[in-house]
């Protein structure tokens, strides 16, 4: 019998049938031993990603905070008591709302920027006016807000109320009166070629203006102001022609004016 023969009987025993091979048994534990693996395993996939996630939020906290748009930063920063918390959970709606509270600020905006510091952009209220009250006089801003007793900027006008009673920064003044005033400022320069010095409102009388060049005009209500302050530039200039001195006008009865 040839090698070949040989190996080939060999191949498949005997009688010529195929040899068959014994299946291994499974080694006792094996399926447990490979559960328990996979357990670990995601044990510890979920320790590292969970400590990594709690070391990357440990280092991501409130370190620095910076202050635009405030002359002085200190108050907006006693607001704002937020050093060391988590930036993900920091509560900046609380300290915003304060802030912009404040009587100087008009308002107050919080943003986070990463990694460690929280930035606070307010804007200032500016002066206007004087709004003048009880004898004391106090800055308002165009809304009407009380700022305090710091000047008013230069030829500004100056609101007096008849009102008795002191206020405090932050209230409010009449917005009606504010309103009128600002309306007259704009408008005389064009139409009188003056300015208001000093308004007053009440609504017994209205609205009264005293201009710089020593002229006061009773106006009444805040309705038609413009056209209120045409019939004042038409007797103003008629008064000039016929060389009439007058010093109070008094327009609050429309088409009637009254020189005095």
């Amino acid at each position: 019998m040839s090698r070949r023969r040989e190996e080939m009987v060999g191949a498949v025993g005997g009688e010529g049938r195929p040899r068959r091979e014994r299946a291994t048994p499974p080694r006792p534990g094996a399926a447990r031993r490979r559960w328990l693996s996979l357990i670990a395993g995601a044990a510890i996939f979920a320790l590292v990603v969970g400590g990594g996630v709690w070391a990357w939020q440990s280092l991501l906290r409130v370190r620095h905070v910076e202050v635009a748009g405030a002359t002085a930063e200190e108050p907006v920063r006693a607001l704002l008591d937020l050093h060391g918390e988590s930036m993900f959970t920091a509560n900046l709606d609380a300290p915003e709302a304060a802030i912009a509270a404040l009587p100087r600020f008009a308002s107050a905006r919080i943003e986070r920027h990463w990694p460690d510091t929280l930035r606070v952009t307010v804007t200032e209220r500016r002066p206007w006016g004087s709004w003048e009250q009880a004898g004391q006089r106090y800055t308002i801003d165009r809304e009407g807000v009380v700022l305090g007793h710091a000047p008013a900027p230069a030829d500004s006008v100056t609101i007096v109320s008849n009102e008795s009673y002191a206020l405090r920064a932050g209230d409010r003044v009449d917005p009606q009166a504010v309103d009128v005033a600002a309306g007259i400022g704009e408008r005389l320069p064009r139409a009188l070629g003056t300015r208001a010095v000093e308004v007053t409102y009440a609504p017994a009388e209205g609205v009264r203006v005293r201009t710089a060049d020593g002229q006061t005009a009773l106006l009444g209500g805040s309705s038609g102001i413009d056209y209120k302050l045409a019939v004042w530039a038409r007797l103003s200039r008629e008064a000039a022609a016929r060389e009439i001195a007058y010093s109070v006008i008094d327009l609050r009865f429309g088409d009637r004016p009254v020189l005095r």
